[in-house]
């Protein structure tokens, strides 16, 4: 068995790292199931409906309220009923770890002042669209030169399509610009484009879906420009 402290648990909601105000995070996926015992059964059959997807967080409220802050963001989404690319990954970005890829919709937002304790406040996520479970394709860190990064094996390629979320959280230089292309392979040696995001030159975060053949390995190409840039990201991608 391989055990791993909570304190490796890192979520990103949009542009914001929000594991260094957090104490819990739970996300939660339920399907429906469907009743078809008939006369002539002699148990109980089911058969799978509808998924169910949410995501509870707990924390400590952030003060800081100028534009870009966790609490200026989240506050932004609720007054917009806006989705939000939301990435939850239990044991942290490292290529290949597991993530939640989320797209974010605020359903409850709660703040709790109590003697003697922190301001703490508590969130509950619908999830505006189909939510997926992937992988980490890079962990978040700074990038400031064009390069690819390792390539990560699915150990076979599959034809549905997928979704991949990027988070750009920090971004400093002079003009600074960052493209980021997914790219795929059968070899592990010729990679083509899978998708592309938008080329951005500011933090943000943007999730795009793809239809037909993931090949087996999949790794990212950065391409990046301006004086002295570097851009903090993360991307990650789930294969339907």
């Amino acid at each position: 068995m391989a055990f791993i402290s909570s304190n490796q648990t890192k979520i990103i909601y949009g542009a914001n790292d929000l594991a260094a105000i957090l104490r819990t995070v739970s996300p939660t996926a339920n399907v429906e199931m469907l009743d078809s015992t008939t006369l002539v059964d002699t148990s109980k059959t089911f058969l799978p409906g509808l998924e169910e997807f949410s995501l509870n967080v707990d924390g400590l409220l952030d003060n800081t309220t100028s534009a870009g802050s966790a609490f200026a963001n989240i506050t932004a989404a609720i007054s917009a009923g806006t989705t939000v690319p939301t990435s939850v990954a239990p044991t942290g970005f490292a290529i290949t770890n597991s993530v939640f890829l989320i797209p974010a919709k605020t359903v409850t937002y709660e703040v709790s002042s109590a003697v003697a304790d922190l301001v703490s406040f508590s969130m509950s996520f619908g999830a505006g669209s189909a939510p997926a479970y992937g992988v980490s394709l890079s962990d978040l860190a700074a990038v400031t030169a064009t390069a690819n990064s390792t390539s990560v094996d699915n150990g076979a390629s599959t034809s549905n399509g997928g979704i991949a979320h990027s988070h750009i959280t920090a971004v400093s230089g002079t003009s600074p610009t960052f493209a980021v292309v997914i790219q795929h392979s059968t070899n592990n040696s010729t990679f083509t484009t899978l998708a592309s995001f938008t080329s951005a030159s500011t933090v943000g975060s943007e999730s795009i879906s793809f239809s037909g053949t993931v090949n087996r390995y999949v790794r990212i190409a950065y391409t990046v420009g301006g004086t002295s840039p570097s851009f903090t990201s993360q991307i990650s991608l789930a294969r339907n």
